[in-house]
């Protein structure tokens, strides 16, 4: 079958089963859909669903779907301090994941809106194919606009200073 999952078409050769699954599921029928991707090197995989009526493709595209979240978790955790909060008590537990997923979201929503004007990719050879920011590159855009605002609408910095204070400030925004 033809697959429309992460933005592409691939084509795959699917099995599916209803089977008992004790050990993931307890001994609930989950629906195990197994895919060989066919147009790609990536590896045979299996997902299931607790829902066995579905189609393979409705796992598959659920699965897909679900890809965004996870990344937007993983990057709230690792770039936004959500990994390591500080607080110990019910209450600050039960604030920190929301105030991280918050946060994100108005970065994202922020670069939607202003900051892809202002976003720019440093020069790496390695790496010519890049296009698309990556939340990174949200978080250093938004950085490098708050430095800027701080530090070149300061009036003590003369004309000759400004260069090398957004030297300065392209460091700092790019530091995490």
């Amino acid at each position: 079958m033809t697959l429309d999952v992460y933005g592409r078409h691939e084509r795959a050769r699917v099995a599916t089963r209803v089977a008992l699954w004790y050990r993931t599921a307890g001994a609930r029928p989950v629906r195990v859909v197994a895919v060989e991707p066919l147009s790609t090197g990536r590896p045979v995989q299996a997902f299931y669903s607790t829902v066995t009526e579905a189609s393979p493709a409705d796992v598959l595209t659920w699965y897909a779907r679900r890809w965004a979240m996870e990344v937007a978790i993983q990057e709230a955790k690792g770039r936004l301090g959500f990994e390591e909060p500080q607080g110990w008590t019910r209450r600050a537990v039960e604030r920190t994941a929301p105030m991280a997923m918050l946060l994100y979201a108005l970065i994202v929503l922020w670069f939607a809106v202003e900051g892809h004007r202002h976003c720019h990719f440093p020069h790496r050879p390695w790496y010519r194919q890049k296009h698309d920011p990556s939340f990174a590159d949200m978080l250093t855009t938004l950085r490098r606009q708050c430095l800027r605002a701080t530090f070149l609408n300061t009036p003590v910095w003369n004309r000759g200073a400004t260069k090398t204070i957004q030297s300065l400030l392209e460091l700092c925004a790019r530091a995490a």
